[in-house]
């Protein structure tokens, strides 16, 4: 089994969410890592405003990317993790918590870009509570191998920043990092639950209830997401 390795300074809320998947290690360079294929895969976790814009200022976005970049060279794959959402005030500075923070939305939304420009994938979270299933989904993704449904995520890049960009076509690819759950059954999953916090919500019952989604593939994707098993 495939498990996703967690710098122990992390949070415990979202450490917690790993269940029997995570396990704490300490000499990672990143917040999250794991393997598949071989292939070693880095994460770095980024709470938006405060810890990226802190991380803008201080260096340490720019340590970590360099860091993420030599996983790409060795032959890895490297994400940063964006937790959470920006809002700006009427000038087009990012507000942090509710003033201005000093940085430009659109200084550092091309910052993000450059970082994607240089093969570094970013992935979203809306909140700490759902962070653990955007990882795990995307850890379930790379051990499916090549997709023929929907093969990048939009990001920072590719979408306006506001106070909610639209999480509908990540959330769908989301889903399908979970076992037995295609494109088709992702979109069900996504009209029934449009984020992994309603998603956590709903019983065996409700997922039985819905369409194509028998007994056994509704407890078997309960116990997944509660166990972080199969």
């Amino acid at each position: 089994m495939v498990s996703v390795m967690y710098h122990p300074t992390e949070p415990y809320e979202i450490k917690n969410d790993f269940g029997d998947l995570g396990i704490s290690n300490p000499n990672l360079p990143t917040d999250y890592a794991w393997f598949v294929n071989g292939l070693k895969s880095l994460i770095e976790r980024k709470h938006i405003p405060q810890d990226l814009l802190a991380s803008l200022s201080d260096g340490r976005l720019n340590k970590v990317t360099q860091i993420l970049l030599e996983n790409i060279e060795r032959g890895g794959r490297s994400y940063l993790l964006l937790e959470g959402f920006m809002r700006c005030d009427s000038n087009g500075y990012i507000l942090n918590p509710d003033r201005p923070s000093g940085w430009e939305i659109d200084k550092v939304s091309a910052l993000i870009s450059s970082i994607q420009a240089m093969g570094i994938q970013i992935l979203l979270s809306p909140s700490m509570k759902e962070t653990a299933l955007v990882l795990i989904s995307q850890m379930r993704w790379e051990l499916k191998g090549d997709h023929r449904s929907l093969r990048t995520r939009p990001g920072p890049a590719h979408q306006p920043w506001g106070d909610r960009p639209s999480y509908a076509p990540y959330m769908i690819w989301g889903y399908q990092g979970f076992p037995g759950v295609s494109v088709v059954l992702a979109e069900i999953l996504y009209e029934a639950a449009s984020t992994y916090e309603k998603l956590l919500d709903m019983s065996v019952e409700d997922f039985a209830g819905l369409s194509r989604f028998g007994k056994k593939r509704s407890e078997g994707l309960h116990r997944f997401l509660h166990e972080g098993r199969l």
